[in-house]
C-alpha cells in the first residue's frame, strides 16, 4: 500500500512541477500536439535519456522544494536497468548519494514513451531495492552463502522482484514490493508491465525541461559552454568583422536611448565592412550625428524608449535621407533564437530586441554571432542557442544572451542595398 501511494505522488509531483513552471505554454502545445496525432510512436528510451530526464527531475524538485536533501548537492553514483519478465529493459534506476557518499535517495523512469518518464522516486535515504538487497545478502552469509549478481524485475502496478545468482549456482528471486521479503518463483513475477498509453508528449518535456537555465542567476553570459553538458555537436559563428569596437550608449545621451544606439553600431558596422559604399552611414564623420539622425527616424524619447515598430521605419528613412536604401521589416519572436541564426548565417547583423530580459530588462542589441549545441534524441534534434550581441553597454561583444530565456524576443532584419 506505502509504494502505491509513493507511485502516486511521484506521478502527481512530476506533472506538477512540469506543467506548473514557466514551460507551460510548450508542454501544452506538445500534450495538445500528441491529442490530436494519430501518428503518435512509440519509443524506447535509451539510459543517456533516460538519464537527462533523472537529472532534469532532480532541478525540478530542488527548484519547487529548497527544504529538499537535493539542494546541498547530489550525483548519480548507480545505474540500473530493470527487466520484465521476459528481459526487455522496461525500466531505468538511478541511484543518489551526496558529497560524501551518503545516500540520497532514488529516481526510477520508465524505458519505453509506454510508461511515464517518472515512476518514482525517493529524495533521502538508501533506496528500497537496495536495503532488500542488503537484507538479502545478509540471508545468504547466514547460510553461509554468497550472492554473486542481483538482476531487478519490475511486473507492473509497483511490483518489483530480485533475482539472486548465488555463488553455489543457485538463482533464488524475492518479492521486494514490500517490507515483508518473500521467497517466489519467476514465473511468478506479473507480465503486465506495458501501459496502454503513449507519454511520448511527457518525455518530449522531460527531456527538454531545464531548471537550472543560463538566465537563472544574476550575471551575464559571456561562456555558453559553462552552460551545457551531453551535447551531440555544438557550432561557433561570428559574422565577418564582426568583433569590433563598438559605441555605448552613454556616448551619446541618457536613458531610453538603446534602439538608436543600436542601430548606430549596426550601421557602423556596415561603413566599417564596405566604407566605400557605406561611407554615407557615418553622418558629417561623426558617430554622434549619426545617433541623433536615428533617434528622430525612429521617433525615441529618451523617458519611454523605442516602440518596436518605429524601428525598421526609422532604419528606411535614415537609409534614404542619407541618400542609400536598405529593405528593413520587424519579425515577431525568435523560435528560442534559431530565427536569429538563419539571419546571422546570411553573413549580415541584426536588431535583436529583447523584453524583460533577466539583466537587460527591454533593450536593443546588434546580433553579431553566436554559439549553438545540438542534443539527438530519438524524436529528432533539439538545440540551445545563445546570440552573441554589442550591448550597447560594453564596446566589445563578449556577452551573450540566451534563446530560452524567459520573456520575448523580436528582431529587425537590416538589408542595406
Amino acid at each position: 500500500m506505502v509504494k502505491q501511494v509513493k507511485k502516486f505522488i511521484a506521478i502527481c509531483m512530476f506533472l506538477i512541477i512540469l506543467f506548473g513552471t514557466e514551460s507551460i505554454t510548450y508542454a501544452n502545445s506538445i500534450l495538445l500536439q500528441s491529442e490530436t496525432n494519430v501518428e503518435s510512436k512509440i519509443y524506447e528510451v535509451g539510459l543517456l535519456d533516460a538519464e537527462k530526464v533523472a537529472v532534469n527531475h532532480v532541478l525540478q524538485v530542488i527548484n519547487g522544494n529548497k527544504d529538499s536533501l537535493w539542494s546541498n548537492g547530489v550525483r548519480i553514483n548507480e545505474r540500473r536497468a530493470i527487466f520484465d519478465e521476459k528481459n526487455n529493459i522496461v525500466e531505468y534506476y538511478f541511484g543518489l548519494c551526496d558529497i560524501n557518499n551518503n545516500p540520497r535517495g532514488y529516481i526510477i523512469t520508465g524505458a519505453s514513451t509506454l510508461m511515464y518518464p517518472i515512476i518514482e522516486y525517493s529524495d533521502e535515504g538508501e533506496s528500497f531495492i537496495n536495503q532488500a538487497i542488503e537484507v538479502i545478502v545478509n540471508i545468504a552469509e547466514n547460510n553461509n552463502d554468497t550472492v554473486e549478481n542481483s538482476k531487478i524485475y519490475y511486473g507492473g502496478d509497483l511490483f518489483y522482484a530480485v533475482e539472486n545468482e548465488m555463488q553455489n549456482g543457485e538463482n533464488i528471486v524475492f518479492d521486494i514490493s514490500s517490507a515483508n521479503y518473500k521467497k517466489i518463483e519467476k514465473n511468478d513475477i506479473p507480465t503486465d508491465v506495458i501501459m496502454l498509453n503513449n507519454y511520448d508528449y511527457l518525455w518530449k518535456v522531460a527531456l527538454e525541461s531545464s531548471y537550472n537555465p543560463p538566465d537563472s542567476g544574476n550575471s551575464f553570459i559571456t561562456s555558453p559552454n559553462n552552460y551545457e553538458s551531453g551535447y551531440t555537436s555544438s557550432r561557433y559563428y561570428i559574422i565577418d568583422n564582426g568583433h569590433r569596437y563598438y559605441n555605448v550608449m552613454t556616448d551619446f545621451s541618457s536613458g531610453g536611448v538603446c534602439a538608436p544606439t543600436a542601430a548606430t553600431n549596426l550601421c557602423k558596422y556596415w561603413y566599417l565592412r564596405d566604407p566605400s559604399k557605406y561611407s554615407p552611414l557615418f553622418e558629417n564623420l561623426s558617430w554622434s550625428d549619426t545617433f541623433w539622425h536615428l533617434f528622430d527616424c525612429m521617433g525615441t524619447s529618451t523617458v519611454n524608449g523605442t516602440s518596436d515598430y518605429r524601428v525598421a521605419d526609422g532604419y528606411r528613412l535614415f537609409f534614404y535621407e542619407r541618400g542609400l536604401s536598405c529593405n528593413a521589416y520587424l519579425c515577431y519572436g525568435t523560435n528560442n533564437g534559431l530565427d536569429i541564426v538563419d539571419e546571422l548565417n546570411n553573413n549580415r547583423p541584426c536588431h535583436l530586441i529583447v523584453h524583460d530580459h533577466y539583466m537587460y530588462g527591454d533593450h536593443s542589441v546588434v546580433a553579431v554571432g553566436y554559439s549553438q549545441f545540438t542534443y539527438s534524441h530519438w524524436y529528432g534534434d533539439s538545440y540551445s542557442t545563445y546570440i552573441r550581441i554589442a550591448d550597447g553597454w560594453t564596446n566589445y561583444p563578449s556577452r551573450y544572451v540566451w534563446g530560452g530565456c524567459n520573456g520575448s524576443w523580436n528582431y529587425v532584419v537590416v538589408i542595406p542595398d
